[in-house]
């Protein structure tokens, strides 16, 4: 049985490898536009504020206008935070994950985005502002993470994998991952 510790090194040294594989090749560098579309790419302030403490603020924003008993009601409900993090040179299935997880998003949790119950965060690695997010997931390249907060407590499940190995053949059945893992974190 593996320790905790190997079982990092193990994982770490998948990603590295599937990084460079995948995303350092030049025949693969695709450029994309983005479309208009009710997600917005999302850069988290790295100030000493907690992603826990944004959420709070975030909900207690959009909810000033309401009574005392409703802003409690939307600290209470759990929030779902996606990571879609990227190296500046884009690999085909780097994009795929990007473009399956907006899709997933548009299609099924549409008044989600909207009121803020789920943000997605699409992030270049590459960029100092993003350097203290991508420490704290580990992000050296792509890298797909979603993350519920609910309560001041976070857990994430780490969707890379999955990515890599469904969102360029096989789009719907990562989606359909995606899709039940987001469901989960609403509950």
């Amino acid at each position: 049985m593996k320790t905790p510790k190997i079982k990092k090194l193990s994982i770490l040294a998948m990603i590295f490898t599937m990084y460079f594989v995948s995303c350092n090749s030049p025949s693969d560098i695709v450029e994309v536009e983005n479309s208009d579309s009710l997600i917005n790419d999302v850069i988290i302030n790295n100030n000493n504020d907690s992603i826990t403490q944004n959420v709070v603020s975030d909900t207690l924003l959009t909810s000033k206008n309401s009574t005392n008993e409703s802003i409690i009601k939307g600290v209470n409900k759990p929030k779902v935070l996606i990571y879609n993090f990227y190296a500046t040179n884009r690999c085909a299935s780097c994009i795929a994950i990007e473009e399956a997880t907006k899709k997933t998003l548009e299609t099924s949790f549409q008044s989600e985005l909207k009121n803020g119950t789920i943000k997605l965060n699409v992030l270049c690695v590459d960029d100092e502002a993003n350097t203290k997010l991508a420490e704290k997931y580990e992000a050296f390249g792509s890298a797909l993470f979603v993350t519920r907060v609910y309560k001041g407590k976070e857990t994430t499940t780490d969707l890379t994998g999955d990515g890599f190995k469904y969102a360029k053949n096989k789009q719907d059945r990562f989606i359909e991952i995606l899709k039940n893992k987001i469901t989960e974190y609403l509950k």
